[in-house]
C-alpha cells in the first residue's frame, strides 16, 4: 500500500480489517501475501495525515536513508549516465540535498538524478540542457553538474581504449576520471554480453589503462564495478595484467569488496 499516510484518517480506518483480519468483505488474501505499506514522513512536506494510533501498532515501521553505496550498485546495474555516476561519486553529498525547511521545489534524490540521466540521451541545446537539468536539481548543482560534463566530454573515447588506439590521458580533471571509469565499465560488459571473440584482450587493457593513468581509488572503484555489480568473468591466466594488478591492488579490492 504505497502512501498510505497520505490517504485521510477516515481511509486508513478502513484499511484496519485487510491489515488485521487478512480479508476485506468476503475475500481474503491468499497465505504468503505480505503486507506492506510505505509513505513520506511527516517532517518530510509531503501531503501526510498522521497515522492513527491502532494503525500504526499494526505495523514495523522502518526509516529508510539514502546510501550512495547502495544507489552505485542500482545506478550502474540500470545504465544511468556515466556523466551522472561520475559526478555523484566525486560528490557523493550532491545524490542528496532535500532540506525540508527549504522552499525550492527542485532538489537533488536519486529520482531526480535519474531524470537528468534520462535528459543526457536526448540531443538538447546545452542551453535547454542546463535549465531542464536545473528544474531537476535545482540551479547550484545545474551550473556544478555542467561544468563536470564540459570536461568529460574532453576524454577519450572508451572503445578506443579497449580497442587499444588509445593508451594514455591528457586530462587529469578527477570527477571526469571518474565519469571516464564508469563509462569502461558499462563498455566491457556491453562487449561481454555481445560475446566479443577479443574480449580477454579489450579487459587487458581495462586494467592496464586504470593503473597507468588513474591514482587507487579510480582503479579499485573501476574492478568493484567489473567484480561485484557486473560479476565479469575475468580469467587471470588470460590477462597480462593480471599479477601487476593484483600485486599493486589486490589487497584495496578485496577490502573494498567486504566492506560492502
Amino acid at each position: 500500500m504505497d502512501e498510505l499516510n497520505s490517504a485521510a484518517p477516515a481511509v486508513q480506518a478502513a484499511a484496519y480489517q485487510l491489515i488485521l483480519n487478512r480479508r476485506v468483505g468476503q475475500y481474503k488474501l491468499p497465505d504468503g501475501v505480505a503486507i506492506v505499506a510505505a509513505g513520506n514522513r511527516d517532517a518530510d512536506k509531503g501531503v501526510t495525515y498522521r497515522m492513527p494510533a491502532p494503525l500504526a501498532n499494526r505495523f514495523v515501521h522502518v526509516e529508510l536513508r539514502v546510501d550512495y553505496d547502495d544507489w552505485m550498485i542500482w545506478a550502474t546495474n540500470n545504465q544511468i549516465h556515466p556523466d551522472v555516476v561520475g559526478y555523484v561519486t566525486f560528490a557523493k553529498q550532491d545524490l542528496y540535498d532535500f532540506d525540508p525547511k527549504g522552499s525550492s521545489r527542485s532538489f537533488a534524490t536519486p529520482r531526480s538524478w535519474s531524470f537528468v540521466s534520462e535528459l543526457l540521451t536526448d540531443d538538447l541545446p546545452e542551453s535547454t540542457l542546463t535549465d531542464l537539468v536545473a528544474g531537476a536539481v535545482g540551479e547550484g548543482l545545474a551550473v556544478k553538474f555542467m561544468n563536470h560534463r564540459k570536461v568529460s566530454g574532453q576524454l577519450p573515447n572508451p572503445s578506443d581504449i579497449l580497442s587499444g588506439k588509445v593508451k594514455d590521458l591528457k586530462t587529469k580533471e578527477i570527477s571526469a576520471m571518474y565519469s571516464l571509469t564508469v563509462s569502461l565499465c558499462y563498455e566491457l560488459r556491453q562487449a561481454h554480453e555481445n560475446k566479443t571473440k577479443n574480449w580477454n584482450d579489450m579487459a587487458d587493457r581495462f586494467f592496464n589503462y586504470m593503473m597507468d593513468n588513474f591514482e587507487t581509488e579510480l582503479v579499485v572503484m573501476g574492478a568493484k564495478i567489473a567484480l561485484t555489480n557486473y560479476q565479469l568473468p575475468f580469467d587471470p591466466s588470460k590477462l597480462k595484467s593480471f599479477d601487476r594488478f593484483h600485486k599493486k591492488f589486490g589487497k584495496y579490492v578485496i577490502t573494498a569488496m567486504e566492506s560492502k
